[in-house]
């Protein structure tokens, strides 16, 4: 590998972290901040930094020993990739950012309405309803069809070219377009809670559909949903593809359901938002996801996992995953990040006691 090739990316994720940590800091006396709040934004700040650390260890995953399609080295081709569709797009960003900031600046009235945050946020309330929400909870379900299509696409493009190495290829450019994703998210949050003049009409367009009213003085939950599949990268296809369905799909439709019941949902707990019927859904969707996943991963040949299997791990995780519904009932952390860490260790701590590959 090109000495230091990764560093581009890292240095960038650890600046976007640095940021992170300042608004922590300036914030976190403020009154009406809760404590799970606090945990909520300490974690995603964590996660980015540990991306950072972690994203060499992905190019070497899947460039080791394996051939480049331009370049010889697929390590080095991985990195060039990296830089160019994650430095590149965040660089081009960041100057529609400046372009924004110099338009308000040509024009400062801009500020008392359009790039104004506290107007911004009125606004938001005064408009947020039930079709907001599931607008937000579609844009959720977006990761789970991307890696789909990624996988789809990739196949019939790399398989003649790599052989069985079309696998890397394909997980890396998912990487790429999650960590552009949740990255573009991470920029919005900033520019948003520390000076909304740099935030492009379109954008304010874009926070409007990712955000919720809790998160108007905090970092959105949708940048940290993409961080959390992270770590189940380095595990076999079907376990990624699981916990990613699970916690995009099958917590979406959870959700959904229990909009569209609206005064007929029985709550449980009752002091609760949190419905019977969501609980229902989310164990539906959760067994339809699992199934769906592991079907997937068969037809591409990454995985040979038979139907009992298939069915005891639909079981186990659809039952984990109301549970984790229940916890956060009470402990009102972020299940964007709660859903995948529990459901993938269970799923990972499952397949290990009977004997089944994880790597």
């Amino acid at each position: 590998m090109l000495l230091f090739s990764y560093l581009p990316v890292t240095i960038l994720c650890l600046i976007f972290a640095s940021i992170m940590l300042v608004h922590i800091v300036r914030t976190w006396n403020v009154e009406d901040k809760s404590a799970y709040k606090k945990i909520d934004e300490v974690i995603y700040t964590l996660l980015t930094i540990a991306f950072a650390f972690v994203y060499p260890h992905l190019i070497l995953k899947f460039g080791r020993n394996e051939k480049g399609i331009i370049i010889p080295n697929a390590i080095d081709e991985l990195s060039l990739l990296g830089n160019i569709f994650i430095v590149g797009v965040m660089i081009g960003v960041s100057f529609w950012g400046i372009s924004a900031k110099i338009r308000t600046i040509r024009n400062p009235e801009l500020l008392l309405e359009q790039h104004n945050y506290e107007v911004f946020c009125k606004e938001f309330l005064e408009n947020y309803s039930e079709r907001s929400q599931i607008k937000r909870r579609i844009t959720h379900i977006l990761p789970g069809a991307v890696v789909g299509l990624c996988i789809v696409v990739s196949y019939y493009i790399f398989f003649e070219l790599l052989g069985s190495a079309w696998i890397n290829y394909a997980m890396f450019i998912v990487i790429i377009i999650g960590i552009d994703f949740a990255l573009t998210f991470i920029a919005q949050d900033l520019i948003r809670l520390f000076d909304f003049g740099y935030m492009p009409p379109a954008a304010i367009k874009m926070c409007k559909a990712g955000l919720t009213p809790d998160e108007l003085d905090s970092f959105s939950s949708t940048s940290v949903m993409v961080f959390s599949f992270g770590p189940f990268i380095f595990f076999t296809f079907p376990i990624f593809f699981i916990v990613l369905l699970i916690t995009s799909v099958a917590d979406a439709m959870a959700s959904m359901i229990g909009i569209f019941t609206g005064d007929k949902k029985h709550h449980f707990p009752k002091s609760t938002n949190k419905s019977i019927e969501g609980y229902i859904g989310g164990f539906v969707f959760t067994f339809i996801c699992t199934i769906f996943a592991v079907a997937f991963s068969n037809h591409f040949q990454l995985s040979n996992w038979g139907l009992e299997l298939t069915l005891y791990v639909a079981l186990i995780l659809s039952t984990v995953f109301v549970l984790i519904d229940l916890l956060t009932s009470k402990i009102k952390l972020q299940d964007n990040y709660l859903n995948p860490f529990i459901t993938g260790f269970v799923l990972i701590l499952f397949l290990i006691t009977i004997k089944i590959s994880v790597f």
